[in-house]
């Protein structure tokens, strides 16, 4: 179809003369129609293909993410059940994955605590300064780590292995930060004693999982008892320590009572 330029009706292509108004059609005019006509054809080709790129950019994508999604599942676990099998992790990212869910987990935890604090700054801008921080912490520490294998032992290790391989290391701090944030959002008063073993026990794993790396050879299973048997008697230590404080609490709650009644009567 093409359209008079005279009265505007519709007309067949093949058409001389327009038959409602009597005018002639030029050459030009059905050149232009059937122009417009390829240009809509092209232009929705383009509109096709384009589409299409970006689906498969799309599946591309989620086919990558689901990748780096289970190879981190699988380090973590690894690296919980066995902390020595770290030092044979090849990989440059799942340690950056590890450094910042640490990173994150930490700064909610302290944000969840300092928030009870009427003066303490809250929201958004406190938790991204405590993650920038902690990050940069962590940063640091594998700096040195990477110094003292490239620079000390001679051990040529890329950065981003090293990170990958102390990360692992630090597995089970994932565990505890999580405990501990659970705990401070249920109440940071109520669960404070949950809360203050989580803490440190987690600043034990990093001085653990730090002097792990620097002293691992080739006998790794070695490492492993120690890193249990470490943490298994700093929770006890902890316990003991938490027992003996509510038990001398009890006391004194019992004992100041009938001290005063002594001295006053």
């Amino acid at each position: 179809m093409k359209k008079c330029n005279n009265c505007g009706a519709m007309m067949n292509e093949d058409a001389k003369f327009c038959t409602n108004c009597g005018a002639a059609f030029t050459e030009t005019e059905s050149n232009q129609n059937i122009d417009t006509s390829e240009n809509s054809n092209s232009d929705s080709n383009e509109n096709q293909t384009s589409q299409m790129v970006q689906n498969v950019s799309n599946a591309v994508k989620s086919v990558e993410y689901d990748k780096v999604a289970k190879g981190y599942w699988k380090y973590f676990l690894m690296t919980l059940k066995n902390p020595s099998t770290s030092f044979t992790v090849t990989d440059k990212i799942n340690g950056w994955i590890q450094f910042v869910l640490i990173a994150i987990l930490n700064s909610l935890v302290s944000v969840s605590i300092l928030t009870i604090m009427p003066t303490t700054e809250s929201g958004i801008g406190l938790f991204f300064k405590l993650f920038f921080v902690q990050f940069i912490i962590n940063v640091a520490g594998i700096g040195i780590l990477f110094i003292f294998k490239n620079f000390v032992q001679k051990v040529s290790t890329p950065f981003n292995v090293v990170t990958s391989q102390y990360g692992g290391l630090l597995s089970i701090n994932i565990i505890l930060l999580l405990i501990v944030f659970i705990s401070a959002l249920i109440s940071p008063i109520a669960m404070i004693s949950i809360i203050m073993v989580g803490v440190v026990l987690v600043g034990i794993v990093n001085v653990i999982a730090f002097n792990m790396y620097l002293l691992n050879g080739k006998n790794n299973s070695k490492l492993d008892n120690f890193y249990v048997a470490v943490l298994a008697n700093a929770v006890v230590l902890i316990i003991i320590a938490i027992i003996t404080r509510i038990g001398m609490e009890m006391m004194i709650d019992q004992m100041l009572p009938y001290m005063f009644n002594q001295y006053m009567y």
